[in-house]
């Protein structure tokens, strides 16, 4: 799913940010939540995680 890219939070204190800007504590406490909107937050979450590690492992100039 690659719905996180342009997707705004529609609840709570970060109502009306993207997803992409939520704290990494919040996607996780939806997904622990099992909230009805987790699967933005999983995929926010593994966007990141991908990005940190194609950062890691970038041959440095």
């Amino acid at each position: 799913m690659s719905h996180t890219k342009h997707a705004i939070c529609d609840f709570g204190l970060h109502k009306g940010e993207p997803y992409t800007k939520l704290p990494a504590s919040f996607l996780t406490w939806m997904i622990g939540t099992n909230h009805h909107k987790r699967e933005y937050a999983n995929t926010e979450l593994k966007r990141r995680e991908r990005a940190a590690t194609n950062q890691l492992t970038a041959p440095s100039k």
